[in-house]
């Protein structure tokens, strides 16, 4: 470390290029990722052929309950053009990030580890961050003080558009989530414009921060009390177990997502002080944008670790392990955070990714560290043992299998056979049983039409009248064991 020169742009410059060939590098070794696969195998009719992710009766799958599901468009094209996707859009945005702030931003976020596990998997982060890009630039006004009322419009679709890439909202929410947003953001300037010195604090970033942060934290808690969705309501079902969630949400996304991951520990005191200082309606915005979205990840990571937990009784908080990288939702407000801290620098002098000054050596050693998490991300990628299984189970049109494995994710793996199986096509039915429930007295009643058997590494009995027709390894960090394809004797 003590040889690198990191005040040397060609430093950077390699390390770009490096970031950028690692993201084309995963696409190469990864599979899709669980979500993803589940993602493609949604109907028209935004239904899951197999079943809900989430049975409504524990350990049993259920094909007549495909639920309701939105996804972008692009998940009913192929693999290739879904990872192409994701790879154009992230290009774009590094090459965004490199006009407006230089060299080290751009390097930064070209060797996320998020990013390039996000990216090999098929998953949405990285349309998460345009649209996040986008509303902050327009809701805010950065670019522009021209056409305030037609920004905040834009801004408010392309902040809605972030809930409907995650399937909380369809178009018509896009539309009316949008709608309100850009009201509520006119208003907002009308009131902080014409108010005086009553509404003095509304220019004041530290205030906005804070005000923010109580009323997204109010909000979070209301919601769940009322049982707003299953995943908040788990907020008021189980508060002590919650609690604890929310503690290491708490470590995950801000601290190794955000102050290490982003590289953003250095600017945290700067950014800060600068923030306490200064009165500026622009920045207190962009201020409150960033705290608000930060809070509301932080509530729901835990809400959702809490949740899963409960339907598949996993381990607790091993589950937390199984689900830690739910954090990287926050690198949607990378480039947020870099421009707020370009802005903040035309107040007062700090350091920033464009101008790092001191902190370029303890920016740069940061980013070392993070490389070998980079590399792995990129070499080794996601790994689907179902792949194989799959190729020698030799199903015809109509026929049925059953997929037997503990409960954790158990309904995404069962999910990764459709592809592999030309389920779509031959109209195959996978159906799931729980390691735990009765799926071999399942076999002779209500699954006897069913005569191939899939066991993941968990399962090791061979039920009476079925025969191993194959087998293999399971990779080691996918928990390693064998699987197994049984048939009927």
């Amino acid at each position: 470390m003590e040889r690198l020169n990191f005040e040397d742009e060609r430093l950077w410059k390699g390390l770009l290029v490096l970031g950028l060939l690692l993201n084309i590098l995963v696409c190469f070794t990864s599979d899709l990722g669980l979500d993803t696969q589940v993602k493609m195998a949604v109907d028209e009719n935004g239904a899951l052929p197999w079943g809900d992710l989430r049975p409504d009766t524990l350990g049993e799958s259920d094909p007549d309950d495909g639920g309701q599901r939105t996804v972008l468009p692009l998940y009913g094209f192929s693999e290739a053009a879904i990872k192409g996707a994701a790879l154009l859009t992230f290009f774009a945005l590094v090459a965004c990030l490199f006009r407006w702030t230089g060299i080290y931003s751009a390097a930064i976020l070209s060797l996320s580890p998020a990013f390039i596990f996000s990216i090999g998997r098929g998953y949405e982060e990285v349309y998460l961050a345009a649209f996040c890009a986008l509303s902050f630039l327009l809701l805010t006004g950065i670019a522009s003080k021209k056409y305030r009322v037609m920004q905040h419009l834009g801004g408010g679709f392309s902040f809605m558009l972030m809930a409907y890439a995650k399937g909380f909202v369809d178009l018509n929410g896009v539309l009316l989530g949008g709608l309100l947003i850009a009201v509520l953001t006119t208003a907002w300037r009308e009131i902080d414009t014409r108010g005086g010195e009553k509404t003095r604090w509304m220019s004041q970033p530290h205030l906005v921060s804070i005000a923010v942060c109580s009323f997204v934290t109010l909000s979070m808690v209301v919601l769940g009390i009322l049982g707003y969705n299953s995943t908040l309501a788990i907020l008021a079902e189980n508060p002590v177990r919650y609690t604890t969630a929310f503690a290491f949400s708490l470590l995950d996304v801000v601290v190794l997502f955000v102050l290490f991951g982003m590289v953003a520990w250095p600017f945290v005191r700067p950014m800060v002080s600068a923030m306490a200082s200064i009165e500026d309606s622009d920045i207190a915005m962009m201020a409150g944008y960033i705290v608000g979205i930060t809070t509301a990840l932080v509530f729901y990571v835990a809400a959702l670790w809490t949740y899963e937990a409960s339907i598949w009784g996993a381990e607790w908080p091993g589950i937390i392990w199984t689900m830690g990288n739910n954090g990287r939702y926050i690198t949607m407000l990378f480039i947020p955070l870099v421009l707020l801290l370009q802005h903040l620098s035309h107040h007062v002098e700090i350091p920033t990714y464009g101008t790092p000054g001191s902190k370029i050596k303890v920016m740069g050693v940061t980013l070392f560290l993070l490389l070998p998490l980079s590399l792995l991300a990129s070499v080794h990628g996601q790994t689907m043992w179902t792949d194989e299984a799959a190729e020698v189970m030799n199903l015809n049109e109509d026929e049925h299998f059953l997929f037997v494995s503990e409960d954790t994710l158990a309904m995404h793996w069962l999910y990764t056979f459709y592809g592999p199986l030309d389920a779509e096509e031959k109209q195959i039915t996978g159906h799931w049983r729980s390691i735990d429930a009765t799926w071999e007295l399942d076999l002779n009643t209500s699954l006897s039409h069913v005569n191939t058997l899939v066991t993941s590494p968990d399962v090791t009995l061979t039920p009476e009248g079925w025969v191993v027709q194959s087998n293999g390894e399971v990779d080691f960090l996918n928990g390693g064991g064998e699987w197994r394809v049984l048939t009927r004797s």
